[in-house]
């Protein structure tokens, strides 16, 4: 009744061929990390992977080796949804009553999705001025499904990498710092991006390079699309990630801002965190850490 006791929650972040986790525990002493693991796979983890089951168990396979040797279990788990599943469309709101927005919004979806309405699950976002419909296929969530199903998964939710890096920003109590801001989540080969205005998710998008692509010119082509869509600008960017840290550096002295780096763990209690990690190296966790945030909300 009173809820004295304590939670934990596992987010898994898959780009590629790498697998990052981050097990999060909470209670009356706040939230602290109970493990924080990198593992790579053998082969990349892409659409096909996830669609057939003999090559899902590589990734199967691996789950199951961190837990045991972490000393956790997936009970409460979110995983990260592959930017490719997912169609997300910002809409401004129309009424007052949030029961009207999300209404509006429904309807809207299903003019975007026309007759293939019924195939998708639809999600939405609502912040002050505008609503975010997130929409993927059933049978894409089904293997996810499948997938909690064979590494034993008690719980199981997706979310937009995006969105969990805002979590995790807002979580570590970073956000807002500014009235306009960048976060971006710079991996091996893709990007995530999101525009935060006053605190609040404002547009999102991401990206790919192949290796003879120069990165930050690429960062900045989608940067500044953002930007020119939303119709603003940002005071700082928040950068996170496992690609070369100078990248987000860099961004940022082409678009004229500060860059601060996104600790997701910056609001932990110091003594609570257990290791030597610079918060740079945290913000390979950033994701996950983030989808455990909400697993931990739900």
């Amino acid at each position: 009744m009173f809820g004295f006791g304590k939670k934990s929650a596992t987010g898994i972040h898959v780009s590629g061929r790498v697998v990052r986790i981050a097990t999060l525990g909470s209670g009356r002493g706040g939230v602290w990390p109970l493990a924080l693991v990198e593992s790579e796979l053998e082969r990349p983890f892409d659409l096909a992977a996830l669609a057939d089951g003999e090559q899902r168990q590589d990734l199967v396979s691996t789950l199951k080796e961190i837990a045991d040797e972490c000393g956790f279990d997936y009970g409460n788990t979110c995983i990260s949804l592959d930017r490719r599943l997912a169609l997300i469309k910002r809409r401004p709101l129309v009424a007052d009553a949030d029961k009207d927005n999300y209404e509006h919004l429904l309807w809207e979806s299903e003019q975007i999705l026309a007759e293939q309405a019924g195939e998708f699950s639809q999600d939405f976002v609502l912040t002050q001025d505008w609503g975010f419909v997130v929409a993927a296929r059933y049978s894409a969530l089904d293997c996810y499904l499948d997938l909690g199903d064979e590494a034993g998964f008690a719980r199981l939710d997706v979310d937009l990498a995006p969105f969990a890096l805002y979590n995790a920003g807002e979580c570590a109590e970073l956000l807002p710092g500014e009235e306009s801001e960048l976060l971006l989540y710079a991996d091996a080969g893709e990007a995530w991006l999101m525009l935060v205005e006053e605190g609040e998710p404002l547009a999102v998008g991401s990206c790919t390079w192949e290796e003879e692509d120069e990165v930050v010119e690429v960062l900045e082509g989608t940067a500044r699309k953002l930007l020119q869509d939303a119709g603003g600008d940002i005071q700082r960017i928040w950068g996170a990630g496992v690609g070369d840290m100078t990248w987000s550096e860099e961004l940022a002295g082409k678009l004229g801002v500060p860059r601060s780096i996104l600790d997701p763990l910056a609001a932990v209690d110091p003594d609570l965190l257990g290791e030597d990690a610079t918060p740079e190296q945290r913000s390979v966790y950033a994701i996950a850490v983030g989808l455990a945030q909400r697993g931990l909300a739900g």
